[in-house]
């Protein structure tokens, strides 16, 4: 039973490698990904793994709000027994406790409907510019799990059944939406739960970044994106120096260097 993956981007250049790879290597089979005016190298960049299958890139050149309509899109286009994440370019989905997302799936209590998986927050950790490195080498630091943004979830549904969009982080399912530990989930937000699956948020990056970031806008609002700094701030708390994903980072620098 596959894992695959549907996102929308747009100008991801600078991670989308990074981004593929990793997910190649906990498992994922396949991501299909909305590209929203990409005006970067996001596109070329993907071209070696479209040529293997395992990517398809759908032109999306609507103006936001465009996410909801491109989840739709694959919801009507892709139904049957395999599992879909619904996440982001800055989110990175594992398994603390096992190698590959897929055995993850597996061993959770939860029913076969739906696994709403919570974030891990990762922020800059000081960090103020881009470096040319991967991302889960460069942001380690994040706050205690106490923290609220982290009862947010994102939706790993079982295809084969009845499902809609409700918004980005949950859907309407027809056999329900479970946490990890096959507690029912009735809205984007869970009692934060992550021994057996987890998401790697990396929702800000250094400062830089997150402002270039915002000028982008989001693809489940209209219009540009303004977000006070307050927000980014109410992120940085340096409570937890997290290493745990790191043990994927030597294939994954491996796979990098092969592309070059």
């Amino acid at each position: 039973m596959s894992v695959n993956i549907c996102c929308i981007a747009r100008n991801e250049g600078l991670y989308i490698r990074e981004w593929v790879l990793f997910h190649q290597i906990v498992g994922v089979e396949h991501i299909t990904l909305y590209n929203n005016n990409s005006d970067d190298n996001m596109v070329e960049l993907l071209k070696p793994f479209v040529e293997s299958g395992f990517v398809d890139v759908i032109d999306w050149p609507m103006p936001n709000p465009s996410q909801l309509a491109a989840y739709n899109d694959y919801i009507c286009k892709h139904c049957g027994p395999f599992w879909c994440a619904f996440i982001d370019v800055d989110e990175f989905m594992w398994s603390p406790k096992y190698n590959t997302i897929q055995e993850g799936l597996d061993n959770c209590p939860a029913p076969r409907s739906a696994i709403g998986v919570n974030w891990m927050v990762l922020n800059s950790g000081g960090q103020t510019e881009y470096e040319d490195k991967p991302v889960i080498e460069r942001f380690t630091w994040r706050p205690n799990i106490n923290h609220p943004v982290d009862q947010h979830v994102k939706s790993v549904i079982w295809m084969d059944q009845n499902v809609s969009v409700i918004d980005p982080h949950h859907f309407n399912v027809e056999h329900g939406t479970f946490n990890e530990q096959g507690a029912a989930v009735h809205g984007p937000f869970s009692n934060h739960s992550s021994e057996i699956m987890r998401i790697n948020h990396y929702s800000s990056k250094s400062l830089a970044e997150w402002r270039k970031r915002i000028l982008l806008g989001k693809p489940d609002r209209g219009g540009i994106e303004v977000r006070e700094d307050e927000w980014y701030w109410d992120r940085q708390q340096m409570e937890v120096d997290d290493h745990e994903i790191q043990r994927y980072l030597p294939e994954l620098k491996r796979r990098l260097e092969c592309q070059e």
